[in-house]
């Protein structure tokens, strides 16, 4: 069972995120015809921990077994999406893939088909693509990351 919380339209969602890099690379993806991109993950189950969930999710959306995953920040997110209102904890971890990737600049699709889109950006073109959390470009960049990062409303 996913732990996501529904109610009339606000839900809250506790998901593991994936800070896949690649030389000087950062994996991305969007859904669907999305506008926007964001980091690959999912949904943690119940009982099972962030580093496990990261873990699993690489496995079903990329066909790929990592290496233990490292924590590297929290982010508590707030935002509106497909009519609902969001609170999203969002457990980042460093992740390596045990076999790279192949290092793809043009979109490509994982396993379960093409409902999620992916794509590798080189670190000084982050800013040319609506990516969130906002903030992850320039965190990059920098690789300067806090403990807690939030869009508090």
């Amino acid at each position: 069972m996913d732990l996501t919380f529904t109610v009339n339209q606000k839900k809250l969602n506790i998901r593991a995120v994936a800070l896949l890099i690649q030389d000087g690379h950062l994996l991305i993806h969007r859904q669907g015809e999305d506008n926007f991109w964001s980091l690959p993950g999912g949904r943690v189950q119940f009982g099972e921990s962030g580093a496990k969930a990261i873990e699993r999710e690489l496995v079903e959306e990329l066909g790929q077994s990592i290496e233990p995953p490292v924590f590297r920040f929290l982010h508590e997110n707030f935002f509106e999406y497909a009519d609902h209102q969001f609170h999203e904890l969002g457990m980042f971890y460093d992740v390596v893939c045990r076999k790279p990737l192949p290092l793809l600049t043009e979109d490509f699709y994982g396993p379960e088909g093409e409902g999620l889109t992916y794509r590798f950006v080189p670190f000084d073109k982050l800013d040319q693509y609506t990516l969130y959390p906002s903030e992850l470009s320039k965190m990059i960049q920098t690789n300067v990351f806090p403990t807690l990062l939030t869009n508090d409303i």
